[in-house]
């Protein structure tokens, strides 16, 4: 798969040596500007599209965004994105799922967990998910919080419930912000206490071959291959 990553521009060169010294130590790192602030416009008026005339509950879902439309791509087909899976996964990874997730006022709380199904170490971790910020992140409505390091500490224990870790952080951020993280960090939405739905899409990637991981979904059609290219079709 190098040289498929190659032929997308994901080499090892890409990737920007913070990058990798933060997904090492604190297992994330931040690319700030990711998609302008009038494209995540567009994506949020589509997804709310979609959203018409469904039955949702606190939090918002809307899954298969890779197959829906080209208007999601650019959401994981970059090179410092690709460069930043690889360094964490190996190059012999594919996308697992893609898909839009709001916390409306009030909900979007969860418990810490990984996004893994066990634990892992360098060189075994078999799962990192990016997140896009489709409207500001803030520490009122509903950011995603970590506890870095957590993906290198195979004794971690979550609090109970929904409750605080003394170390964790929030990742706030304007509008167009996107995280990778390691899936076997543990992380959660938080409450919304906004007065407005915080927009995000989930990108999640896995290693190949390596075992069931939480989530995915169905095959891409023919018009999605066509549309994506032989290249990128090879990573899903």
């Amino acid at each position: 798969m190098r040289e498929v990553l190659a032929e997308l521009g994901a080499g090892p060169d890409v990737l920007a040596g913070e990058h990798r010294a933060d997904l090492d130590e604190f297992g994330f790192c931040r690319f700030d500007g990711f998609v302008p602030a009038d494209s995540a416009a567009k994506i949020v008026e589509a997804v709310g599209t979609m959203l018409h005339g469904t039955r949702q509950g606190g939090t918002l879902h809307v899954k298969g965004l890779l197959d829906r439309s080209s208007l999601f791509d650019s959401l994981w087909l970059r090179p410092e994105l690709l460069a930043a899976v690889t360094h964490v996964l190996g190059p012999e990874f594919q996308i697992r799922e893609m898909h839009y997730r709001a916390g409306t006022p009030g909900h979007g709380s969860q418990a810490l967990h990984m996004d893994a199904t066990d634990r892992a170490g360098p060189g075994q971790w078999r799962a990192c998910n990016a997140i896009v910020a489709l409207t500001d992140f803030t520490d009122r409505n509903g950011a995603t919080r970590v506890v870095p390091g957590s993906h290198l500490d195979p004794f971690f224990k979550p609090p109970r419930g929904h409750g605080k870790h003394p170390e964790e952080i929030l990742l706030t951020g304007p509008t167009g912000t996107c995280w990778l993280f390691n899936s076997h960090l543990w992380h959660s939405g938080t409450l919304n206490e906004s007065d407005a739905p915080r927009h995000a899409i989930l990108t999640a990637f896995h290693r190949r071959n390596s075992g069931p991981t939480l989530g995915g979904e169905p095959l891409p059609s023919n018009e999605t291959i066509v549309r994506l290219g032989t290249a990128a079709y090879l990573l899903l």
